[in-house]
């Protein structure tokens, strides 16, 4: 609780108010005048019960009137609910937090213009100079413009014009809610409020999490907390959700497909739009996307011929809408001129025409086995030759039917994929589970993607059918659009048991329930476990087309994966390198900048890398340098933005109305609406009322009281003298 008007004085002015017809009362009393008489002993023992009856009448008449008067007092102190209520002049300490997601630059007139409109004016029609103020740019990397800052006016004017647009950063509410919290933290006023300027997107504010609700109850807590909604007139929005690699090789004279998905974000169907595919910043392919109704999606495939290795770019684009942030997509694909394999071949071919898994794996990833410079070169050897190999002249390792993994093995094994090599492991009758769980699995080196455990045979003979787990892998994506029937034709008799590590993901499963296939990146690397065999042992794999496609797909996966190449604008990333030294400097080119900087190189856990705060979309590189090589990634926006529709001011308010935060709404002066929030629910017109009943009620005790004592017949002359002084006294 607290009052707009001086407490001190309104406090004075109330009590003295309050004494004066206490003070009359005493005054009564001090000047009656007592004489002895004796003929009125006789008379006073009549009048005792009278007496007392007075005295009560006059109590009750005494408090009712001071009552009024208090509740007078307290009026015209103009008493308010809110206990964070602005007290008078006090001195208020700001913080000014404008929304800059990309969603706020959604329209011609873009809501993050309309949210520094709203910020202006808050601070030219609430704030006073000297007193702490601090603006803050909330997004997934928010920027303190302002902290804790005297008010100046010219200042804080020069800052909001210099503001053109929001960045290309999606919104966390709950690291910035902490941010504010800090901030107000720092004010060092008897009044404190926040204001979080925003779209309020329906992602964020539609159904606060748990964790948002706690943090603005905190922040309430501590200061007034508003938000203000900055909105335009539209709600329509395309925006390119993903572009990913679908399938194909990524070698030279290679030919891959690549798919965009275009949601429609927006409330209203959209058609007429256009999407173009570009590879460095050369126009390939333009497609118009159609009609899409507001929700639904459409993906959109091009497929492309490599003439050359190394990096290179991708690009989608859509034609223009009112959000520019969404309408583009990059991607980058590593182009081989080639593919070599190293085979450890664990396989013992012990009758005619059971041929190993070796044969098996050849066969699916160089049908034509050869030996070309753009093709996949498989070379097979003996485990026990492994040793001799150097594993720089390799990209994938493929470890079939391995009997046991020894400890300078395994560690060669781990070294090979944190530096970007890809492991393949499929299982076999010689494979000795614990053997791999000590080198390979968490007790050694701990790349496996899952801990193994005994044989687990088909009751039938028929086997198990196998599916795809529910994924967004490149794998389990290809084997969920394998037509249904081929993939119920394959069938599964054995498989080692595996249980999955907190890092690895399950790609295919069988009908028993147990995995066939687990992917764990580790450093730049990936391992894939198959946990049958790689031959026709435990299953019918290798005579059916899927065995090939995954195999092949497997490899390019391995070797060069555009969607691993893809992050997030607005985080940071550490881009892995080989063959440089901690501490050595590379140049990174970055999305618009003309010139390169220079980042030093850091070690990274297990491996080399380049740290790079991704702050703008498109494509980030570090140069390759004679037998260096380079590396190279796509920065997106994170899809989730793009939703542009907005949560109605009405359920906005409904829903912040548990965490006490009140929201200001666009209509009339933002100035007065923040003034009036500040006095908090007023009790004045109240307290006059009950003030007035007060008084009305006293007077009316009053009058009755004393017309009664004037209608008694009294024959005594000095009872009818004292019952007159009583009524004169209560007339007072």
């Amino acid at each position: 609780m607290g009052a707009l008007n001086s407490v001190g004085l309104w406090t004075i002015i109330g009590l003295l108010g309050v004494a004066v017809p206490i003070i009359i009362h005493l005054l009564y009393r001090k000047h009656r005048r007592q004489t002895d008489w004796a003929a009125m002993e006789l008379l006073r023992k009549a009048l005792v019960t009278r007496s007392g009856q007075v005295k009560i009448e006059d109590l009750l008449i005494l408090v009712l009137r001071c009552l009024a008067l208090a509740l007078l007092a307290l009026a015209l102190m103009r008493i308010t609910l809110d206990s964070k209520s602005v007290i008078g002049e006090e001195r208020i300490g700001m913080v000014v937090a404008i929304d800059a997601s990309y969603s706020m630059n959604h329209g011609l007139n873009s809501r993050f213009a309309d949210a520094v409109e709203k910020a202006r004016e808050i601070f030219e029609g609430t704030a006073k100079e000297g007193d702490p103020v601090s603006i803050v740019l909330m997004s997934s990397r928010p920027e303190i413009l302002l902290r804790s800052a005297r008010y100046d006016p010219v200042q804080v004017k020069t800052i909001l014009d210099e503001l053109d647009g929001a960045g290309p950063n999606s919104l966390n509410l709950e690291t910035n809610i902490e941010l504010l919290d800090e901030l107000v933290a720092e004010l060092k006023t008897p009044g404190k409020e926040v204001f979080l300027i925003t779209d309020a997107q329906e992602m964020d504010w539609a159904e606060l999490p748990p964790a948002a609700q706690d943090s603005l109850e905190n922040l309430q807590e501590n200061a007034n907390v508003f938000v203000v909604p900055a909105v335009n007139d539209g709600e329509d929005n395309l925006a390119i959700e993903s572009l990913n690699y679908t399938w194909g090789s990524l070698r030279k004279s290679g030919e891959a497909r690549f798919t965009a998905l275009v949601r429609n974000t927006g409330r209203s169907s959209e058609e007429g739009a256009t999407l173009e595919f570009s590879i460095d910043d050369t126009l390939t392919k333009r497609v118009a996307v159609g009609s899409l109704a507001a929700g639904e999606s459409r993906p959109i495939e091009f497929t492309t011929q490599f003439e050359k290795a190394g990096n290179v770019s991708l690009r989608a684009e859509l034609s223009n809408d009112q959000l520019a942030d969404d309408n583009v997509r990059h991607a980058v694909a590593r182009i081989r001129p080639g593919i070599q394999v190293l085979l450890l071949e664990g396989d013992i071919e012990n009758a005619v025409g059971n041929r190993s898994g070796g044969y098996y794996a050849k066969v699916a990833l160089s049908p034509q086995d050869s030996d070309e410079e753009e093709g996949v070169v498989v070379n097979e050897i003996d485990p026990a030759d492994f040793a001799l190999e150097k594993l720089n002249d390799y990209d994938v390792v493929v470890m079939n039917n391995v009997l046991t993994v020894s400890s300078s093995t395994a560690k060669r094994l781990k070294r090979f994929v944190t530096e970007g090599g890809g492991l393949i492991v499929f299982a076999g009758d010689r494979v000795e589970a614990s053997a791999y769980n000590q080198s390979l699995g968490t007790a050694g080196e701990g790349i496996l993607p899952a801990e193994l455990g005994e044989v687990s045979s088909s009751e039938t003979e028929e086997g198990w059918s196998m599916e795809a787990a529910k994924s967004d892998h490149l794998l389990a994506r290809l084997t969920a659009r394998y037509p249904e029937k081929l993939l119920d034709a394959i069938r599964i008799t054995k498989q080692i048991e595996a249980t999955p590590t907190e890092n690895g993901e399950v790609l295919i499963t069988s009908q028993s329930g147990n995995p066939v296939l687990i992917s764990r990146s580790t450093g730049s690397g990936t391992v894939l476990l198959f946990t049958t065999s790689a031959s026709k042992r435990w299953n019918n794999l290798p005579r059916e087309p899927l065995y090939a496609i995954l195999l092949q797909q497997a490899v390019t996966m391995l070797t060069s994966d555009p969607d691993r190449l893809q992050l997030t604008v607005g985080s940071d990333a550490s881009l892995p390198l080989t063959k440089r030294e901690a501490g050595e400097f590379v140049s990174l080119l970055s999305p618009g900048a003309e010139e390169a900087e220079e980042i030093r190189v850091i070690q990274n856990g297990d491996q080399l890398a380049a740290p790079v705060a991704l702050t703008r979309q498109g494509i980030y590189e570090i140069k390759a340098e004679s037998d260096k090589p380079g590396v190279a990634i796509a920065a997106n926006v994170n899809a989730s933005e793009s939703n542009v529709r907005v949560v109605e001011s009405a359920i906005l308010t409904n829903t912040l109305d548990p965490t006490g935060v009140r929201v200001i709404r666009g209509e009339g002066s933002m100035s007065q609406a923040i003034k009036k929030e500040r006095r908090g629910s007023e009790l004045s017109q109240r307290l006059l009322l009950a003030a007035l009943i007060v008084f009305i009620l006293q007077s009316i005790l009053a009058r009755r009281f004393t017309n009664r004592i004037n209608r008694e017949d009294t024959k005594d002359l000095s009872a009818t003298l004292q019952m007159s002084q009583v009524a004169a006294a209560r007339r007072s």
